[in-house]
Formats: structure tokens, C-alpha cells, sequence
């Protein structure tokens, strides 16, 4: 499938690791991507704090200039920041004809707002990519559990986004699932990571991100996943200043690393890990197959003392109904006894 990319902002600066290690499972995976010419940043919410026709304009020149290049070629947008702003523009284009007259007054070229917008996901969706995922995992990642995160703009508003259950979404879980890695559920998959407060409203900021770490570690991830350089961002960047807050709190530290969940991809097929930006990390992140032998062998342990408590358990149990059983026998025999003395005695 060939999609028009819409890179971002953050593609080759804060983003960098989601643009090296999403090129590498695209190409694998029989993807097609072709940058918008003259593309420009989507406004994020920035535009639309200063005016929504501002807002919906800025993303809406990119569009009308993929559109004049691709036609009505899906638009593919990783960043899930992106990816709001583009699809919100396109909603609002089509629900109303003025405002999309608005829009083209404003950009100074024609668009019709015809092709979709689809998010980093959703290409990978399809049988016949999840086949070819299947076909290149060499190296799984038996083992490791993984919190996958959507945060926000992936999710909602659910009349622009509408791409999975806005509460209990699953498509990155059943994605990731392919590389041997086992997802785990948990409640603040959809959380927010705090966005620019992270900035703004620092306290507030690191509060949000901690409540998303504990809330990961206490459902036993060894990772999270995302698909969001900024909620990657803040999560990557900020677990240094938890662990800092946990310490004054008198708790251990955390250690678990934000991935993009083409980065887990890609390490599954066996990619060099400098190759797909593991090595470009806040928090350690490099060490990943390490990290999942470590958690399978702590299963396998955990499994094989399970075991051995049931069977401890279950040899108790038996020795416990053995005894009982001799017990009762030897109350018969001796109520047996009594029962022919008295006879005897009559």
C-alpha cells in the first residue's frame, strides 16, 4: 500500500527514533511512503488557541498539496499530534462546505479534502502486513511485557479519530503481540502524559507522568509503548525527575524504558539497535532482548515455584485424605473389636 507521508515537525529532531526505526518496519513490511512536497507544521494546538480557522489551515495546506501530487492517496501521519490536526481539518472540511471554502481562501489553492488520514497504526492493521511482520520476527521478544500507551490524540476526539475503542483500545496490543512480546491491560493506556504542561505547569506535569509510570510498573510492564514523540518525550525524558520525586518518597526507583512500538517491531527483526534509535534514549533502552530474557526466565522461575507450591500442596492434600483414610479404618477396626467382645460377653 502506498500512503502520502506527512513526516512532522519532530520527524528528524525530538521524533527521531519513530522516523528511523517506523522507515525500517515500513520497508519490511511492504509499505510505501512519499513525502508531501512543501509540506509545513500542522499548528498543533497552538494554532488552534489562536484561531480554529488558523487551526484547521495550516494542516489543511499540506493536504491540498498532497492532494495535487497523490490524488486521493491516503494521508499517513506517525506523529499522533499530526495526526489529530490533519484528520480534525479534513472532519471539519467535509461536515461543512463554508468552512472549507474558508480554509481554501485562506491556504490560496483548491482542496477538496478527499483523502483520508490514517495514523502511524493503521497501515500495520491489514492481514497482509501483520503476515509479513510475522514472516520477518527472527529475534522475539518472548518475555517481555509491555503497557501499550495511545495516550491522547490518537483516541479522541472520537468523531475526528474513530479509529479504535476510545476506552479500551487494542490495536497496538494486537500488533505488538506479533513479536512475541506479551501486552499487558492496564488503566492508563489513554491517559494524558501531560503534554506542554510538562512546560507550562511543570508540577502538574511530572504528577501525570508518575501516575502513568507507577500505574505501568504496579501491572508488572517491563516497557511501554507509543506512538507519540511527545507523549515519548515526556515519558522518556521525565522518568528520571519520578525517580527523583519517588526517592524523597522513600520508594525505589523505576526502571522502565518508553519504546515506540516500531522500535519493538524492529528489534524483533533483528535490526541494530543504533540503526532504529535505541541508542538515542533519556532512559536506558538499549539492553532489549537482555530485558527479555530477564523477564521470561522470572517467569519461567516464578512458573516452575508455582509448580512446585501446588505440588507441595497437592502431596499434602494426599497425605492429609492417607491419614484421615487410616484413621477412619482403624476407628472400624476397633468399634469391629469392641462389637465381637461384647458378643462374646452375651
Amino acid at each position: 500500500m502506498k500512503y502520502a507521508y506527512f513526516p512532522g515537525c519532530s520527524a528528524s529532531s525530538t521524533g527521531i527514533s519513530y522516523t528511523l526505526s517506523y522507515d525500517y518496519v515500513a520497508r519490511c513490511s511492504g509499505i510505501e511512503m512519499e513525502e508531501i512536497p512543501d509540506w509545513n507544521c500542522c499548528g498543533t494546538s497552538a494554532a488552534h488557541n489562536e484561531s480554529h480557522l488558523l487551526g484547521d489551515a495550516l494542516p489543511a495546506r499540506s493536504l491540498a498539496l498532497s492532494e495535487a501530487t497523490f490524488g486521493d492517496t491516503p494521508v499517513l501521519a506517525p506523529c499522533a499530534g499530526c495526526y489529530l490536526h490533519l484528520k480534525a481539518a479534513t472532519t471539519h472540511a467535509r461536515e461543512s462546505e463554508e468552512q472549507r471554502e474558508k480554509i481554501e481562501e485562506v491556504i490560496q489553492r483548491p482542496w477538496s479534502a478527499s483523502a483520508d488520514v490514517i495514523n502511524g497504526i493503521e497501515p500495520f492493521l491489514s492481514e497482509e502486513v501483520q503476515q509479513r511482520i510475522k514472516d520477518h520476527v527472527c529475534r522475539p521478544l518472548d518475555g517481555l511485557k509491555v503497557a501499550c500507551y495511545y495516550g491522547c490524540a490518537l483516541l479522541r476526539p472520537v468523531q475526528v479519530c474513530n479509529f479504535d475503542d476510545d476506552e479500551r483500545p487494542q490495536a497496538m496490543e494486537n500488533l505488538l503481540a506479533l513479536t512475541g512480546a506479551t501486552p499487558i491491560e492496564w488503566s492508563f493506556k489513554n491517559e494524558c502524559c501531560g503534554a506542554s504542561h510538562q512546560v507550562t505547569i511543570p508540577d502538574a506535569g511530572r504528577m501525570m507522568v508518575k501516575r502513568i509510570l507507577e500505574n505501568a510498573a504496579a501491572q508488572g510492564a517491563d516497557a511501554i509503548a507509543c506512538a507519540c514523540p511527545l507523549c515519548m518525550l515526556n515519558l522518556d525524558m521525565r522518568e528520571a525527575k519520578v525517580n527523583a520525586l519517588r526517592a524523597k518518597e522513600g520508594k525505589e526507583p523505576l526502571d522502565i524504558p518508553i519504546y515506540y512500538f516500531t522500535e519493538l517491531i524492529a528489534a524483533s527483526f533483528g535490526a541494530d539497535e543504533s540503526k532504529i534509535g535505541l541508542t538515542r534514549h533519556f532512559h536506558p533502552a538499549a539492553d532489549l532482548h537482555e530485558r527479555a530474557n530477564v523477564s521470561w526466565e522470572a517467569d519461567q522461575a516464578a512458573a516452575e515455584a508455582k509448580r512446585k507450591a501446588e505440588e507441595t500442596a497437592r502431596e499434602a492434600k494426599r497425605a492429609q485424605r492417607k491419614a484421615q483414610a487410616q484413621a477412619q479404618a482403624k476407628a472400624a477396626k476397633a468399634n469391629t473389636n469392641k462389637s465381637a467382645k461384647e458378643e462374646v460377653i452375651a
